[in-house]
């Protein structure tokens, strides 16, 4: 089974109510809000705690292929947690940020590291501006940063940009000084993965929304977030050799084989001195 054949998978992969920055602060956690997210995909609640277990399975078992050899020479310290600040490409049940859990889980058990999963679908870097107080809430020892690619959005016949270059180089410096000023986090930043743009801008969902991406877009915000003061690991540039490979059939997504590319990748980044 292809990892879109399945509707129902595809929404329950990406729609978690409980990420939403207005629901963790009002206190609902995932459990009081899985009625709704089983709504959200279409199924009972029976069906959505059979789909995240086989999520969990199929990212420990792709995690498991990822190098063991990288773990000892991670800079992370015993007791760490390890925030990932994102949009949907975090939020997805298989994500990089949840392999990385796996990955720490199985080499460095007794380290006590933990991953925070803060991806949201849909956000921008404005939005994850706006959400500083539930980052700083996380008491973060380490924040790995992957946006830009919802302020690549266009939406509309006008294919009117979500944010301009301007917008989003502003807010990836807010960014960095509010993580700065509100955490004693190391921050290391991630350039978002390549589109697609024709296999987005044919992809039905995409089509209801009347949203799309362009690839010169993302390139442009691939290049702000390389301005970074701190360390960047160039996701963009390592999936750029052949994107088709790596992403799903929408043109944004990456496939499961692909975000284990992606861990690996912030692995290989980390653990060169």
């Amino acid at each position: 089974m292809s990892e879109m054949s399945d509707p129902h998978r595809v929404t329950a992969r990406f729609v978690h109510p409980a990420a939403q920055a207005f629901v963790q602060r009002a206190g609902i956690g995932v459990a009081e809000s899985a009625p709704f997210a089983a709504l959200l995909a279409g199924i009972d609640e029976t069906a959505l705690t059979a789909y995240l277990e086989a999520f969990e399975a199929d990212v420990r078992a792709s995690a498991g292929l990822v190098d063991a050899d990288l773990a000892a020479r991670l800079p992370f310290a015993a007791g760490d947690r390890i925030l990932a600040l994102g949009d949907s490409i975090t939020d997805d049940s298989l994500s990089w940020a949840y392999h990385l859990q796996a990955y720490l889980d199985l080499h460095r058990p007794t380290d006590g590291i933990r991953v925070v999963n803060a991806g949201i679908t849909g956000n921008t870097t404005q939005e994850a501006v706006a959400r500083i107080d539930l980052i700083a809430a996380a008491r973060p020892s380490w924040v790995i940063q992957m946006l830009g690619t919802n302020d690549a959005r266009r939406h509309g016949s006008l294919r009117a940009r979500m944010q301009s270059i301007e917008e989003t180089r502003r807010n990836l410096w807010l960014l960095a000084e509010l993580i700065a000023v509100e955490t004693d986090a190391i921050h290391v930043c991630l350039t978002p993965p390549p589109v697609v743009e024709a296999d987005a801008e044919a992809w039905g969902p995409f089509q209801q929304e009347r949203i799309t991406w362009q690839e010169a877009d993302v390139a442009e915000i691939a290049d702000a977030v390389r301005t970074h003061d701190g360390t960047v690991v160039d996701v963009h540039a390592r999936l750029r050799s052949a994107p088709e490979r790596w992403l799903l059939p929408d043109g944004v997504h990456p496939t499961l084989e692909g975000q284990r590319l992606i861990l690996e990748t912030v692995l290989r980044e980390l653990a060169t001195p």
